[in-house]
């Protein structure tokens, strides 16, 4: 059920309450819990939310609750990156090796032919599953006895890819490899430049420009105790994924952050994607209106840019960009199309299947109360891969 408090200040008119739909979206696919906002121009359209905290504790969700968006978190690292194209701290097409300098003595000669835009692109070279050193890294530097800072942690993930060779071809020659790798590797990037961690990035420079004050990182939650929705494993029958003290969390390493670790409520992360939609326009609030329109052009024509998926949809009269998000728990995807200036959000605590195909027939819901056009296309490319 919706919390009118939300959303006081956030329309102009009182938001549809699309929580009906959606509860029989819910019972249709055997999905633990789900919620959706659309928004347009800043104002949220519609949201709702229907299901429980997990299969085996039956608090209701809310708008409020939040949940763990996964590799959604691209575009918001993408964001940060596109910051300090807008300082002057370097461009797209700066080389690799070039944005970290003096982090290995010798880097290997591809890192310095293949660029930031190759890595934003995931056309880098960089594919951890041909390497299983490189594969279980991240897990390795998050299990030491005494671990290392998740500074100190991404640092070491860089030093050991610009220490190598590629796994594959980079840049023009190179073809897609969808890597979180090399987002953590963006992270070093970023960290090494402001001297401070992703994560206070994150929160200084877009959770709160935004006002996305429920925003965090990992599983939401506490530890022994059930306040938020927890993630689902599928195994005999579905094990909610609580979080308990002593045990490895259940998420990917924390060192994976700028590859997928955010979670917030439904119209939190609705800010996010609603104000890179206005920025296309020239209304966002964190960058230039080039830096926007740079993050979503497909260079490459492989429908991935960066951060970004993109591609053409007749409901949308022409370009949408989108992404989805799991770490094998949770399920989310977002769908923003720039003619019709609308933003579609919808997240579940269930992996992929059933949650895809759960989130892809709300999405379609929403473009049926929210646009005229059919909604048969709304399908959307897979791009999680956390």
């Amino acid at each position: 059920m919706l919390l009118p408090s939300l959303f006081v200040a956030a329309a102009i008119a009182e938001p549809k309450d699309l929580s009906a739909d959606l509860e029989q979206i819910r019972r249709n696919n055997d999905v633990s819990s789900m919620v959706c906002a659309a928004y347009r121009d800043g104002e949220l359209l519609g949201a709702g939310a229907a299901g429980w905290y997990s299969y085996e504790d039956t608090t209701p969700v809310t708008v409020e609750s939040k949940y763990h968006i996964g590799s959604c978190t691209k575009a918001m690292t993408a964001v940060l990156m596109g910051m300090m194209v807008d300082e002057g701290a370097l461009a797209w097409d700066t080389p690799i090796a070039d944005a970290l300098p003096g982090i290995v003595e010798e880097p290997n000669e591809h890192w310095g032919t293949v660029t930031i835009r190759d890595l934003f692109g995931h056309r880098a070279g960089i594919d951890a599953n041909r390497n299983r050193a490189l594969m279980s890294l991240p897990g390795m530097l998050s299990l030491a006895a005494d671990p290392l800072t998740l500074r100190e942690q991404r640092r070491k993930i860089a030093e050991w890819i610009l220490s190598n060779e590629p796994q594959l071809p980079g840049g023009d020659e190179g073809e897609f490899a969808y890597s979180n790798h090399g987002y953590i590797l963006a992270g070093a990037i970023l960290e090494a430049h402001y001297d401070t961690s992703w994560e206070e990035l994150m929160r200084e420079r877009i959770f709160e420009k935004l006002g996305m004050d429920s925003a965090g990182f990992g599983p939401p939650g506490e530890v022994g105790k059930l306040t938020e929705p927890v993630g689902h494993l599928k195994r005999d029958e579905w094990q909610p994924m609580n979080l308990v003290e002593g045990q490895r969390m259940p998420d990917n390493p924390a060192n994976f952050g700028p590859a997928g670790t955010v979670h917030a409520n439904i119209i939190d992360w609705g800010k996010f994607v609603d104000d890179f939609e206005q920025g296309l326009d020239g209304a966002g609030k964190l960058l230039k209106t080039d830096t926007y329109k740079a993050i979503i052009a497909d260079n490459d024509g492989d429908t991935y840019a960066l951060g970004w998926g993109v591609s053409q949809r007749s409901w949308a009269d022409g370009l949408v960009f989108n992404h989805s998000g799991s770490n094998t728990y949770w399920f989310s995807v977002t769908w923003a199309a720039p003619e019709k200036d609308l933003v579609l959000l919808c997240a579940s605590n269930v992996p992929p299947n059933p949650g895809s195909p759960a989130c892809d027939a709300a999405i379609g819901m929403m473009v049926g109360h929210f646009n005229t056009e059919s909604s048969s296309d709304t399908k959307p490319t897979p791009q999680s891969g956390d």
